[in-house]
């Protein structure tokens, strides 16, 4: 056999030959390629610090940033517990690791398996009630129109003066003299005949917007005669009172005036299941005072506008958290 027959018998197998070592490193040379582009994913990253599942966690509620955040720090076990928590904010990540589980036995009570209430935690943090009263320096934001806040942390001001307050008539409050802003008038009075045309109840108001000079008297009154921690518990110091607003209410009825039946009343019933239909919300629910900074007072009443208020009663949460979760971020 000639040698050129013998080439031209051979070449077909060269050809095979290279085109399966081509083929194979291709497939190789891919693969590799697939395993480094998957060591620099999220998932591969994340997984040299945490279990699977807490990996699925933050795949699942983290944002690109908060993650690149979150592989520069060092291994934490409570992460995980606080980011599936409903209201977790990542800003506050810190605050939630550092300052309240290093202090959670004064601040919280322990109950579950490893001893620490995460979703209470986070609300506390939130509404920023794991610092001192009246020391954190936070202003109200009065952009946010009706739902501006005020509260042990949010500070209106000493000269802070609402616009377009005007008088309660005299036959629909308790008081010498009570005001609201027009627009919280207004609406105080579409729910005033709303609760007479339906239940038969005459609402009636004890107090509405009180000056930051009315404020101290009130709050001075209290803290000489019982002191400065039961004052704290149901007034608000001068600058930081909702009733400065124009937009709080003290709301009774002829059924009922006193405090401390009011929430028993047919009246409060009522308020409760119908308040927030004309912008009104309960401000400082029962067993709610970890948040609200103040006990429970049925009577009391804020105005946020129809469509706000009913997001903050179909919430379920008190008005701090609301605000803290969602206007203030």
């Amino acid at each position: 056999m000639s040698k050129r027959k013998y080439k031209l018998k051979t070449w077909p197998k060269v050809l095979l030959v290279i085109l399966i070592i081509v083929v194979v490193g291709s497939i190789a040379g891919y693969k590799k390629y697939q395993e480094y582009k998957y060591t620099q994913t999220y998932e591969y990253k994340l997984l040299q610090k945490y279990n699977e599942a807490d990996t699925k966690i933050f795949l699942e509620h983290l944002t690109n940033e908060e993650l690149d955040d979150l592989l520069s720090r060092d291994y934490n076990e409570f992460i995980s517990h606080f980011v599936t928590c409903k209201y977790f904010m990542y800003k506050n990540l810190d605050i939630y690791l550092t300052k309240v589980i290093s202090q959670s036995q004064d601040f919280f009570k322990y109950h579950g398996t490893d001893g620490y209430d995460y979703d209470n935690i986070v609300a506390l943090v939130n509404t920023h009630n794991n610092e001192d009263y009246y020391v954190g320096g936070y202003k109200t934001d009065f952009s946010k129109g009706n739902g501006i806040i005020a509260n042990k942390y949010y500070e209106l001001g000493m000269d802070y003066i609402p616009e377009n307050l005007v008088d309660v008539p005299i036959t629909h409050r308790y008081s010498d003299r009570v005001q609201l802003t027009q627009e919280a008038y207004d609406a105080y009075m579409e729910m005033w005949n709303a609760a007479h045309d339906e239940e038969d109840i005459y609402l009636i108001l004890a107090s509405g917007y009180r000056s930051a000079k009315e404020q101290k008297q009130v709050y001075d009154e209290y803290d000489k005669s019982y002191g400065t921690e039961f004052a704290d518990n149901v007034a608000a110091r001068p600058g930081y009172s909702e009733h400065q607003t124009g937009l709080a209410i003290d709301v009774y009825s002829k059924e009922c005036a006193s405090a401390k039946t009011f929430k028993d009343s047919k009246t409060y019933a009522w308020l409760i299941n119908n308040s927030y239909k004309y912008g009104f919300i309960l401000r400082y629910p029962e067993n709610k005072k970890s948040l609200t900074g103040y006990n429970y007072e049925s009577w009391h009443y804020r105005y946020l506008g129809k469509d706000l208020a009913k997001k903050v009663h179909d919430s379920g949460l008190t008005y701090d958290e609301y605000y803290a979760y969602y206007l203030e971020k």
